[in-house]
C-alpha cells in the first residue's frame, strides 16, 4: 500500500491516475508482434542554467546524484564500473553497470528495477549551450509502451528535480512524498 501511495503522490503530481500506477507496477510484457521484437525508447531534454562539468558531476558522483535522484547512491563513475541505487520509500536495490562513460559528457548504464522481468538502458549526454547545459537522457529498450509511458513519466519529475537542485538547491522529492494522495472518485450514475 506504502508504495502504491507514494506512485500515486508522484502520478498526481505528474498529471497521471492510480490506475496508471497500478498497470505499471505489473512487469512489462513484449507486445506480439510475430517473428519481431519491437523495442521503445524515449527521450527527453532539459535545459539547466549551469555549466556543463557542474551539471555532469550530479550525474556521476554518487553525493551529488543523491541530492535529486535516489536517496541512496554508490556509483563507479568508468566504463564497466558498477552502481546502486536505494529509495527510502522503495524496496530493494537498483543494480546494474556502467556501459558508456565520457567525462563531462556521457554516462549509460544497465536498468533494471527490482521485480522487474526486462532490463533497459539509461544514458545521459550533456551539451554545453551558451551559459547552460541541456540535458539528453535517452531511455530505451523498453517491451511494452505501459512501462515506456511510466518511465516518461517518472523521469521528467527527476529531470524537473535535477534542474530545481542544481539552479536553485531546492529537492523536490519531499514534496511529493508529502503530498496527499487523491482518491480515484466513481461518477455518479
Amino acid at each position: 500500500m506504502k508504495t502504491c501511495v507514494t506512485t500515486v503522490m508522484i502520478l498526481v503530481l505528474l498529471g497521471g491516475v492510480c490506475a496508471a500506477a497500478q498497470r505499471a507496477r505489473r512487469p512489462a510484457q513484449p507486445e506480439d508482434t510475430g517473428p519481431v521484437t519491437v523495442m521503445r525508447s524515449a527521450t527527453l531534454r532539459v535545459t539547466i542554467a549551469s555549466d556543463t562539468v557542474g551539471v555532469f558531476e550530479y550525474l556521476s558522483i554518487p553525493a551529488k546524484l543523491a541530492e535529486w535522484f535516489p536517496d541512496q547512491a554508490i556509483m563507479e563513475p568508468q566504463l564497466g564500473g558498477r552502481y546502486h541505487f536505494r529509495w527510502k520509500d522503495k524496496g530493494g536495490v537498483w543494480s546494474g553497470v556502467v556501459t558508456e562513460f565520457v567525462r563531462g559528457n556521457t554516462l549509460a548504464y544497465t536498468w533494471l528495477p527490482p521485480g522487474e522481468a526486462f532490463e533497459t538502458n539509461v544514458r545521459f549526454k550533456v551539451v554545453s549551450q551558451g551559459a547552460e547545459t541541456v540535458v539528453e537522457l535517452t531511455h530505451s529498450g523498453f517491451a511494452s509502451s505501459a512501462a515506456q509511458e511510466e518511465a516518461v513519466k517518472t523521469w521528467t519529475f527527476y529531470l524537473r528535480n535535477l534542474k530545481s537542485v542544481v539552479e536553485d538547491g531546492t529537492d523536490l522529492r519531499p514534496q511529493v512524498r508529502q503530498a496527499p494522495a487523491r482518491r480515484a472518485t466513481r461518477p455518479r450514475r
